[in-house]
Parts: structure tokens; C-alpha cells; sequence
């Protein structure tokens, strides 16, 4: 009775609620964020922050790559520097049930968490509805948290080890925090390392190209429908039944000796009536049917070009041209003009020297275009050095070690321009190579840039960035 007053009210208090400005509600994100931080972790202001995301055009969200079976290999590539990666596995109604909804909603709610979190590790997510067969070969589970230790990219040695620690989470309990602990107070750790034959990287079936093959072998069983199944067995066991009617001489003798009437051992298979043929060809042709619509789906029979990276730019080039061909003699690649009086020699460093090739993944080059600038970008270095520092120690260890070359990549035309400046300030041989627009992309492009110099160095304006 007393309770009647307070339940009348309920209504007014949610829409209360929704009143709250936009600049409170995100302030009590970041002091949630900043609660589950350790101490000594500096935090950007609150004050700072909420002005950011109040302002729309300044919202510095973490984000949120998409796995899916043509990029999740380069994302979990090792690169110059160890990356931690937190993948977020749902589903729909076949692979999840319907249940994943609310886990969705809190990891999305989750990022901001991990946005006003400077330590917090790569996030990734993977729908199993839009991925089976990725989904089929890692054998993941919806909802669940993925939490991979991604190592150090060694030269000419082995792979080392990628830990991998699973956490399952609750469909129904599931918050924002349940997800940001995970990093936060390292609830990844209590979950044992997986190492079996289903690790994406370490498992011997990854080692041995058979990952993705059994994940395709995986969804078409589970493709199949169960009614396929029954008829199969009905086949078998009738087949089975006819075989075993025929009785073998030897029993047939027996059945006689024993006065047993001989003509029920003597059944013969009667031959299969026209309707018969009919029904089996309409049968076995509804499942070869089933199954080519199945690989169609799967993008087995198409010719376009899978999205994602490397291969994820519908790429159309001219019909009439290739990376061969040309229009005009005088219409060439080129690199940018230079005095070579910004070029230091490093002769007290006996560091190991490499050229690092950094290639802007927007311009939807095809591997043949790539490959052909990363050529243009190396030789232009080369010829660069030559002939402004023709006695450097840089370019003679270069040559003596191997020429070492590591490919990167760069999604903007401005970060490309900011590491070349800072590589020349650092006295780098920094050189840009520009395209001629006969094939894929327009006259002018700066397509790769060319890095060569002391590893150190090199790595202080190219470090942060993923092989190619």
C-alpha cells in the first residue's frame, strides 16, 4: 500500500533519466573507466574528455576492427612492436540463438570504456553469422572474449607463440564492466591458455594450411539439413536389407538340408522401376543443387575480388592496359626531387640497416601494383644514396647485410607525408614515389614510401605500423 506512491513514480524517474545531459551521462562513463585503472596509470582529464565527446566532430573513439576470413591473419601478424587484442565473438539467431543481444549492447557500450583507457589492448569483433566458416575452424563460441597476446615480429626466425585466453560470458548478466574487466583487472588471465589444434596461429592445423579447409568442411556439415541425413540412412539401410536377403550357397544348402522351403533363399533383386530413377535423380539432384548454392554463398564460384585486405578493392582495371603496358614513353613513375643535404651518415652506428617500404592501403592497388611501386621505391632510395652519398657506410652495410626490406602499411596520404617529414629531420633517406596513372589509380597518387636507414631510427618514425 505504501509501495503504491513509489511504483506510480517509476515512469517520471526513467524519463528523468533520459533528461540527463549528454556531458554528465559520458562523465559517469570515464569515472567508471577511471575506477577500474590502476593508480599509478595517468588518465586524461575528465573535464577534457567530456568536452571531446560533447562535441561530435572531436569523439576519439576506440575502433573496432571486424575479423573475417580475409584480414584476420594480417591483424594477428606479428609487427615491430608486441600488440595485445581483444576480440569480441557474436552471432544471430543460427549461431547464437537470439541470445547475444544484450551482449552486444554492452560491448558497444564498452569501447568508451576502453577509449578513456590509454593501456587498453587492439579491439576486434566477429559476427559468426556473417563469418561460418571462420567461426567453424577457430571452433568459437557466442558471447564470448578472445583475449590474444600478439608477439614481437622476429627476423629470420620462428613464429614465437600467440597465448590465447578465452572468457565466456554471461548472456543475460553481461554490463559495459563485465567486458572492460577483462582487460582492466586481467580476468583473461584466470582462463587457461588454449593450445590445441584450433589455435588460429600455433595449432598444427594453422601450421599445415588446414585451418580453413576443415572450417569449410565443418559448416557443410552443419549446413546439411537433418532430413538429408534421414534419407541417406533410409538408402543404407534398405541397400543393406537387399544384400542380406541373397543368401550365400552355403546356407542355402543348409536351409535345404533342414527341409526349409529354398525358394526364400533364393531371392533375387527385383530391378528398380522407372519412378524409382525418377525420384532418385530429383533427389540426388535437389542436393548437388543445395550444396552448389551453399558455395555460391560462400563466394566459391565468384570471380570478384573478397573483401577485406589485401584483396578487398573491387579493383576494375582497364581493359586494355596492365602494369606492363603503357600509353606514353614520357609518362613514368617518379619519386620527388632532392639535394641530398638532408641526409646524415651515421658512421659511428654499426646498427643493422633496413629499407622499410611503406604502402597506402587506400588507393585499392592490386599485389602486382603493389609489388611494382615497392620496385620504383627501392631502386629510388638506392639511386638516391648513390648519388649524393656515394662512399656512405649506411648504404654499404645495407648491401653486406642482405638488403633487408620490410613492408607496412598506411591507410591516409597525410600519415604518409607526417613520416616522411619526420624521417627527414632524422636525417633518413626518406623517398615517395608518385604514379603515373596508367592502370588503377590517378595520375599523381603518392603510392609507397621508402625508408632506409639505421634500424633504430627507422623504427622511431615507422615502428607503430602493421606489415603488409
Amino acid at each position: 500500500m505504501r509501495f503504491t506512491p513509489v511504483v506510480a513514480l517509476l515512469p517520471a524517474l526513467a524519463v528523468a533519466q533520459e533528461q540527463v545531459p549528454l556531458a554528465d551521462r559520458v562523465q559517469g562513463w570515464f569515472n567508471k573507466a577511471k575506477s577500474y585503472l590502476p593508480t599509478a596509470t595517468p588518465v586524461a582529464p575528465a573535464a577534457a574528455v567530456v568536452e571531446k565527446v560533447v562535441e561530435k566532430t572531436k569523439i576519439q573513439e576506440k575502433t573496432v576492427s571486424e575479423f573475417n576470413l580475409t584480414n584476420w591473419q594480417s591483424y594477428l601478424e606479428p609487427a615491430s612492436e608486441p600488440q595485445d587484442w581483444l576480440v569480441y565473438i557474436t552471432g544471430g539467431n543460427k549461431t547464437c540463438f537470439g541470445r547475444c543481444d544484450k551482449a552486444d549492447k554492452a560491448f558497444n557500450e564498452s569501447v568508451l570504456l576502453f577509449s578513456a583507457d590509454p593501456t587498453s589492448p587492439n579491439l576486434g569483433k566477429m559476427d559468426c553469422e556473417e563469418n561460418k566458416v571462420l567461426c567453424s575452424a577457430w571452433g568459437a563460441g557466442a558471447p564470448s572474449v578472445w583475449f590474444l597476446q600478439v608477439p614481437q615480429a622476429q627476423l629470420g626466425e620462428e613464429r614465437p607463440n600467440t597465448p590465447l585466453h578465452t572468457v565466456y560470458l554471461n548472456s543475460t548478466t553481461v554490463t559495459p564492466e563485465t567486458i572492460y574487466k577483462v582487460h582492466s583487472e586481467k580476468v583473461w588471465e584466470k582462463a587457461p591458455a588454449y593450445d590445441g589444434p584450433l589455435h588460429p596461429t600455433d595449432g598444427w592445423l594453422a601450421q599445415n594450411n588446414l585451418l580453413l579447409p576443415l572450417g569449410y568442411v565443418i559448416y557443410g556439415f552443419s549446413a546439411i539439413p537433418s532430413w538429408l541425413f534421414m534419407i541417406g540412412i533410409s538408402f543404407f539401410s534398405r541397400a543393406v536389407a537387399l544384400e542380406t536377403s541373397a543368401a550365400p550357397p552355403l546356407l542355402v544348402r543348409t536351409r535345404r538340408a533342414l527341409t526349409i522351403n529354398p525358394k526364400m533363399s533364393d531371392l533375387d533383386r527385383t530391378t528398380p522401376s522407372t519412378a524409382a530413377y525418377v525420384v532418385a535423380t530429383a533427389i540426388l539432384a535437389g542436393i548437388t543443387g543445395y550444396f552448389i548454392g551453399q558455395g555460391s554463398s560462400l563466394g566459391l564460384f565468384s570471380n570478384k575480388e573478397k573483401e577485406g585486405w589485401p584483396n578487398s578493392y573491387n579493383v576494375k582495371p582497364h581493359l586494355d592496359s596492365s602494369d606492363e603496358d603503357y600509353e606514353s614513353e614520357e609518362e613514368e613513375d617518379s619519386e620527388e626531387e632532392g639535394d641530398g643535404t638532408e641526409l646524415a651518415n651515421f658512421d659511428s652506428s654499426n646498427e643493422e640497416v633496413k629499407l622499410v617500404l611503406v604502402v597506402r592501403t587506400d588507393l585499392g592497388m592490386t599485389k602486382g601494383k603493389i609489388a611494382a611501386q615497392c620496385s620504383h621505391a627501392t631502386l629510388a632510395c638506392y639511386k638516391y644514396l648513390t648519388a649524393y652519398t656515394p662512399n656512405s657506410g649506411i648504404l654499404r652495410r645495407w648491401e653486406s647485410q642482405g638488403q633487408a626490406k620490410i613492408a607496412l602499411q598506411v591507410k591516409s596520404e597525410e600519415e604518409m607525408e607526417e613520416m616522411q617529414a619526420k624521417a627527414i629531420s632524422l636525417g633518413l633517406c626518406a623517398r615517395v614515389i608518385t604514379d603515373a596513372g596508367r592502370t588503377q589509380i590517378a595520375s599523381g597518387s603518392r603510392t609507397v614510401l621508402g625508408v632506409l636507414g639505421p634500424k633504430s631510427v627507422v623504427d622511431s618514425v615507422t615502428g607503430h605500423l602493421k606489415l603488409l
